[in-house]
């Protein structure tokens, strides 16, 4: 597999996108000797409801299951212990801050970049402590909106799924922690994530073309576009290894060993699902049947 521009895979992971020959989101999965029936459904974390709502199958679906899992158990944004570390977790040690990290011509760079994305609405200033790698963050999620301009991250696909799966009665849980994600995307080290964060600066116009075309496929089911694109980018496997195939063979050790006993829907972004390290064919290694349903 080639390798892909550290931007597009962070979209990938933060967005939960990814690419497939099949333009397929939904899937079954089953055990022979099991009578459990299983499913994945891939997500963008921040394409609205309409996407999966027309999914015919899914309330039906989501009746029949014991369990949803989730990346998190989205009810720990509520916990205030949890944002509390989570905060502490985003900011930058006194001597890293973004002024010091970055050079004078870098700072007015991404100052301008920044103003126009937000309209001056939010001062960079207001950003100086946080990690660079949190600024990259909000950067792809206000590129994103470009296609999603309406929509309330709260009431995402991901959030939404695991509340209509507890208004029934379904017990939700994370195949991680909020601790184990902040430490993936925000515990690099400070100048590796300020070199990323320039780069995206420096192909800004151009990762917003990204950003959208990658929004629309998702929206369109289109996942033919989006695996063309991630294949004509280069960069280091590690970047694909430590956001997704990892965490992928993590998951599948996991939902092997329970799949057979419980029937589970698992939500999670798209890019975890397909190729030779995603979570369908680790579960097809592992002995089960994954089959499309749309």
């Amino acid at each position: 597999m080639k390798k892909v521009k550290s931007f597009i895979i962070a979209l990938a992971a933060v967005l939960g996108f990814s690419a497939t020959a099949n333009a397929q989101i939904l899937y079954k999965v089953e055990k022979k000797g099991s009578d459990k029936v299983s499913y994945i459904l891939g997500t963008h974390h921040f394409a609205p409801l309409a996407v999966v709502d027309s999914i015919s199958e899914l309330p039906s679906i989501l009746s029949s299951v014991d369990k949803l899992y989730g990346e998190l158990d989205m009810a720990q944004m509520s916990d205030p212990q949890v944002m509390s570390n989570m905060q502490m977790a985003l900011m930058a040690p006194s001597d890293s801050t973004l002024d010091k990290v970055l050079d004078e011509a870098q700072l007015a760079k991404l100052t301008e970049a920044w103003n126009n994305l937000t309209g001056g609405a939010a001062p960079l200033e207001m950003m100086y402590g946080v990690k660079p790698s949190v600024i990259s963050t909000q950067i792809a999620a206000i590129l994103t909106q470009k296609v999603f301009p309406m929509l309330n991250p709260m009431e995402g696909i991901d959030m939404t799924m695991q509340n209509r799966a507890k208004e029934l009665g379904k017990p939700v849980d994370g195949l991680e922690t909020m601790d184990f994600q902040i430490n993936m995307l925000y515990n690099r080290p400070i100048s590796e994530q300020a070199e990323g964060l320039m780069k995206t600066i420096d192909d800004l116009d151009n990762n917003e073309k990204k950003s959208i075309a990658l929004s629309q496929a998702y929206i369109n089911h289109d996942i033919d576009s989006i695996l063309k694109m991630m294949e004509e980018e280069e960069e280091n496997e590690e970047t694909m290894d430590r956001m997704i195939y990892s965490r992928n063979a993590t998951w599948v050790d996991r939902l092997s060993k329970e799949m057979p006993q419980e029937s589970i829907l698992v939500v999670v972004g798209a890019a975890h699902i397909p190729g030779k390290k995603g979570v369908a064919e680790g579960l097809r290694q592992a002995g089960f049947k994954v089959t499309p349903v749309i």
